[in-house]
């Protein structure tokens, strides 16, 4: 079954690889005189034809034919043989070209030895051939042209008819209670759209707008409740967490989420366990005002574990969704009547995919650019829709949208199953070893393998068998049944080491091998692993012992090698795996790598980044093959003979402390990226000359040391950086506090440092030249997007930097000379800075002026910050219509007028005695509105602030009292008051002039003596006061029973003099949310608990005293009590059996903590 669609077998690809080495110029040239083994060759060369010209037909029938699959099998590995034969023949050719060597004795052994297993490989690849025949095998007629490559597709084209479930989700959270925890679990067959469903609701503006924290969390089969809440915490913290104690991260998690509302979704739950699933909810009862949780799910019996509403069981789509969501994928322009022709056919299709959306989407990008209906009919017709269910476990659609993948992408793609489910992988890692596997065809023109490679990616992304992820927009993800394809295509050809993995098993043919994730100590699940000779790939990402793995292949070799073994484990494995291609020891417990690392001859892409090697033995050199090199952060040197990598593409040193960069390194022509340059201490004047001889450098480059550059020349010529067109980032690095002797020489450095007019971001740090170069700041840098300036002391102006034209970020930081910033920075144009959007000025300790600009300037300009400039004294730009976000703080002279956007957010940490005349257009309306440090003087103006929703008080010591006549903020729903200590009274007419208050946090405001005269607003809902004593010692004129809206009240230490709480009539009855922490309290008040008759959610945390609940007078209405670092309570009613708790066996969620 040829055709425009059927790019070719799986193995034509391999072929074809094998075909080029035979066919090269080096090849030939190094097999002169050698008569025999070239005899050989031609004859491997004719039998791999012979196989070749059968594949496409054996490809269709081993669905049908299990021995037709064996055979594919069979010949599958003798090829990888063959290839390894050949491979190591070219590497000869390669040492005797980079060496100069002569032929010896030791080149008729390698005659000898390559002779041997040439003739043992044609025996094999003759029988197969053999065999081809009686399995009734034949030649398909028709070449095998591929389809065209298509350039990136975004991942998402919409979603399609889950408009409904989307809103029926939402019901499901507004119909539950609105306090505490509601888990909506999403249950439905594989491939039905569940992750589609939950990112639809994830990203929907009622979520962002609502809720003050989300969180996506791929749970997948790996469940464990510490990672998982480990990962939420890291996600809304946008940092990490080295918190190892479960009751540590819980305590972190009730400080961060304490009285926030909070979305999560759990993504992908396999576990059915009970006991995990309630293990799992606890961690999220951590004080949060409110918590919705989306849980997918395949498994009804998970969803009945978490859920707290009805499961929403998601159903296929309707024909007609599923021909829309079809139509976009299968369309270049997302509509199909503009090709009537295939519109019929397409429908037709779209029936078989039975309301799967994955299987939609992958056939339309089967499909896409292919406009002969023939081709279409194919797909309509084929054999694959009907195969028996036993057989079928992947979606049909799926194993079609493979079938008919071009040769080259099959193998890309089987290769993925290396990766375990729901891994999330960048474009870069992959394409590279891609590259070490040689799948990469090279083109007839100069395109790189990188571009290649990103072509065959962006194809792939195209089909949707890859997708990017949900939670960062540069990695890429394989939803669970392409994973399941690419496995079940792979075989025994990829083992991936999983903890559940008992499926799969090493063996002779096994290829690539890899491990992310579980603990593996026990040796015997490794014990296999020596069968595998040929293995080309050993990948392992993971941070665990591995005592296991290197007593067993220790203890193979003893037993089967008779040998003793002095080297540590990567030493093993360089001797029993020479066909290795991939070695990646990332995480993994190694010291060294042995001096006879080059017995891995294949070897092209090494990665040691998180280990702990130190030092790389002069042997790595002779890796002639090497491309990727990915280093660790203990190394410090590189070997001498570095030159000799004459196919190292990737130098990846960005964790590396390098002290220089080893001698020759412009030899290495084929350089793609080189992360970080280091001028060494004694530089010998040849480094820049070096660095320009590197003309195809790519991406980012740091140049780091650069003090230690000699021999500058003011009249040279000489092109370091200007060559290198496709490096997108440049950084330019001196040692802080260097010392200049001789700032011109410091200048023209610089000067012949300019790079090519593509590059888009710059950073130039501990420059101490007087100015800066005209290439900086000049238009013709018209791609230039992100600059940053730091700790250029010596300067005494800014480079033009208006000029740039598409300039969106701009840091500027530590210019100690700089008092005037004027005309020099907006430089000679019209609309200077017209594409800024974030400017940043940072400890500016004499900048006293800012001369603004005669004309438009700014237009773009989102975000503006400047901190520490204590003699600014001058004023603002005054027309900012674009901005959002003003940050200013430190110490600063000024009277400001400002005009600018509607919706900016302000944070003002200026000293009271500091802003003493400010002033505010009426254009000013903040949204949100942030003051620290100082308040004073700034009161007085918040009335203009008529859109004002939320205002925070955070550290004003000079707070006692707001000003006459209160703050008029109609739209002000949150009013935060925090470590105010000198505050004594709240604003006045607060109840008539906030009447869209719904919550008030009061916090650590000790002096704070009472509400305001007339009391709180009436639509309040939540009151927040935490160690206000004062405040609390009054409680009984609060007049909350007023309050009718109010449904949460939370008190934390209002007197530690306290003994008994609530009091009689003190608490409204319509609330539903109740939070106590009273360190001394003893006891609760019968009569306080009576009234409330609504009350569902009872939180006691930290009452070391408290002894007795009164369970008899808890309200009947109460759903959820939970009591943390309560002893006497817990052990009170801490037996489930126990008389206390059969009294409270009304409420339905009780829990106790420690």
């Amino acid at each position: 079954m040829a055709g425009a669609l059927v790019g070719g077998a799986f193995l034509s690809a391999f072929l074809q690889v094998a075909f080029d080495r035979l066919a090269s110029r080096d090849f030939l040239d190094f097999l002169k005189g050698r008569k025999d083994i070239d005899g050989s060759l031609k004859k491997l060369k004719k039998l791999l034809r012979s196989a070749n010209v059968v594949l496409v037909d054996a490809e269709d029938k081993q669905y049908t034919n299990p021995s037709v699959k064996e055979w594919l099998d069979e010949l599958k590995h003798a090829v990888y043989v063959a290839d390894d034969i050949l491979d190591e023949i070219c590497y000869e050719a390669l040492q005797r070209k980079v060496s100069g060597l002569i032929p010896t004795s030791v080149d008729n052994s390698f005659n000898t030895t390559i002779k041997s297993e040439l003739e043992t490989i044609l025996n094999e690849l003759e029988s197969l051939t053999k065999e081809k025949d009686d399995l009734g095998l034949e030649k398909v007629a028709g070449g095998l042209p591929s389809r065209p490559l298509t350039n990136f597709l975004p991942e998402e084209y919409g979603v399609f008819g889950r408009d409904n479930d989307r809103e029926a989700i939402f019901q499901k959270f507004e119909s539950d209670d609105k306090r505490g925890l509601c888990v909506v679990p999403i249950v439905g067959m594989g491939g039905i759209g569940k992750t589609t469903l939950a990112r639809h609701i994830y990203n929907d503006k009622r979520v962002e707008e609502y809720f003050d924290f989300r969180a996506w969390v791929c749970v997948s089969e790996n469940f464990d409740s510490f990672k998982i809440a480990k990962a939420i915490l890291e996600q809304v913290t946008s940092s990490a967490c080295d918190i190892q104690d479960i009751s540590l991260l819980q305590n972190k998690m009730k400080e961060k989420f304490m009285e926030k509302k909070i979305f999560l979704v759990l993504d992908d739950v396999w576990n059915e366990s009970y006991n995990d699933s309630v293990e799992l909810l606890k961690v999220f009862r951590c004080g949060a005002k409110e918590t919705k949780i989306i849980v997918t799910t395949r498994s009804e019996k998970v969803a009945s574990n978490v859920l707290t509403v009805a499961a929403f069981h998601l159903k296929q789509l309707s024909d007609g969704e599923c021909w829309s969501l079809f139509e976009k994928h299968a369309f270049i322009n997302g509509k199909a009547s503009e090709f009537p022709y295939l519109e019929d056919i397409g429908k037709q299709i779209v029936q078989k995919c039975k309301g799967l959306p994955l299987a939609a989407k992958t056939l339309g990008g089967l499909l896409r650019c292919e406009q002969d209906p023939k081709e279409w009919i194919m797909i309509l017709k084929s054999d694959i829709w009907n195969l028996p269910e036993e057989k079928n476990s992947i979606i049909p659609a799926l194993r079609l949208s493979y079938h008919y993948l071009p040769s080259h992408l099959k193998r890309c793609f089987a290769y993925c199953s290396i990766f375990p489910k729901d891994y999330e992988f960048e474009r870069e890692e992959l394409v590279l070893l891609w590259m070490a596997q040689d799948f990469l065809q090279q083109s007839k023109g100069n395109e790189g393998m990188e571009g290649i490679g990103e072509r065959y990616f962006d194809d792939l992304v195209s089909r949707s068998l890859f997708q990017q992820s949900s939670t960062n927009k540069s990695r890429f993800i394989m939803h669970d049944l392409v994973n399941d394809l690419a496995t079940f295509i792979s075989g025994e050809f990829c083992f991936r080491l999983e903890e559940h993995n008992e499926l799969n098993e090493i063996t002779e043919k096994t290829r690539h091998f890899s491990c992310y994730e579980g603990e593996f100590d026990d040796s015997k699940k490794f014990e296999i692993l020596y069968v595998a000779k040929g293995l080309r790939t050993f990948l392992v990402e993971l941070a665990c012992s591995w005592q296991g793995l290197d007593n067993m292949i220790r203890k193979k070799v003893g037993v089967h090698q008779k040998k003793k073994r002095k080297g540590k484990m990567v030493g093993d494995l360089s001797e029993e795996f020479k066909a290795l291609r991939v070695l990646s020891l990332s995480n993994f417990g190694v010291m060294e790598l042995p001096n006879f690392v080059d017995n891995l001859k294949h070897l092209r892409y090494l990665n040691i980044r998180n280990s702990k090697i130190e030092h790389l033995p002069d042997s790595l050199c002779n890796l002639y093959y090497l491309q990727t090199l990915i280093l660790s952060s203990f190394i410090t040197k590189l070997p001498t003979n570095m030159s000799k990598l004459i196919n190292l593409r990737h130098l990846d040193n960005s964790r590396a402390k390098m002290e220089e960069m080893p001698p020759g390194i412009g030899k290495m022509k084929n350089l793609r990226k080189l992360l970080v340059f280091v001028v060494g201490k004694h530089d010998d004047g040849f480094s820049m000359k070096e660095l320009g001889e590197l003309r195809h450098l790519s991406g980012n480059l740091s140049l780091l040391n650069l003090e230690n550059v000699q021999c500058i020349n003011k009249d040279t010529t000489e092109v370091i950086l200007k060559n290198k067109q496709d490096l997108s980032e440049l950084k330019l690095e001196w040692k802080h506090g260097h010392g200049a002797e001789d700032s011109e020489k410091e200048r023209i450095l610089l000067e012949q440092l300019c790079p090519c007019t593509n590059l888009n971001s710059l950073t130039i740090t501990n420059y101490e030249g007087t100015s800066f170069p005209k290439w900086l700041g000049d238009s013709s840098f018209s791609k230039m997007a992100s600059i940053e300036l730091r700790n250029c002391d010596n300067c005494f102006s800014l480079p033009p930097l208006g000029q740039l034209p598409d300039l969106k970020s701009l840091k500027i930081e530590c210019f100690g000379k700089i008092s005037s910033v004027g005309p020099e920075f907006y430089g000679n144009t019209i609309n200077p800075f017209r594409a800024l959007e974030y400017l940043s000025f940072e400890n500016m300790l004499e900048w006293q002026g800012w001369v603004l600009f005669k004309g438009e300037v700014f237009t773009c300009l989102r975000e503006l910050y400047i901190r520490g400039c204590p003699k600014l004294s001058g004023g603002l730009p005054i027309q900012l219509p674009s901005l959002t976000k003003l940050h200013i703080s430190g110490y600063l002279r000024w009277s400001i007028t400002l005009s600018i956007a509607a919706t900016c957010d302000f944070f003002w940490g200026l000293a009271a005695q500091h802003r003493k005349h400010v002033q505010y257009s009426p254009a000013l309306h903040g949204k949100s509105v942030n003051i620290e440090l100082g308040v004073c003087s700034i009161l007085p103006c918040l009335s203009v602030f008529a859109s004002v929703t939320h205002l925070k008080l955070l550290w004003c010591p000079d707070l006692i009292s707001f000003p006459s006549g209160g703050l008029c903020a109609p739209n002000l729903s949150e009013f935060v008051i925090e470590h105010c200590k000198n505050l004594e009274s709240l604003p006045e007419g607060m109840h008539t002039l906030l009447p869209s208050l719904v919550c008030l946090e009061l916090l650590n405001c000790p002096k704070l003596n009472s509400f305001p005269e007339g009391g709180l607003p009436s639509g309040l809902e939540s009151l927040i006061i935490y160690k206000c004593d004062t405040l609390f010692s009054h409680r009984m004129q609060w007049g909350l029973q007023d309050l009718h809206s109010l449904r949460s009240f939370t008190i934390f230490d209002g007197c530690k003099k306290l003994e008994s709480f609530p009091e009689d009539a003190l608490l409204p009855p319509n609330l539903t949310d109740l939070y106590i922490t009273l360190s001394n309290l003893k006891s609760l008040n019968g009569k306080g608990f009576q009234h409330l008759t609504s009350l569902k959610h009872l939180k006691i945390w930290n009452c070391k005293y408290l002894y007795c609940l009164l369970e008899e007078v808890l309200p009947t209405s109460l759903c959820e009590l939970d009591i943390s670092n309560c002893p006497l309570l817990k052990e009170r009613y801490g037996n489930e059996k126990g008389e206390g708790r059969v009294k409270m066996a009304h409420i339905p969620k009780i829990s106790f903590e420690l």
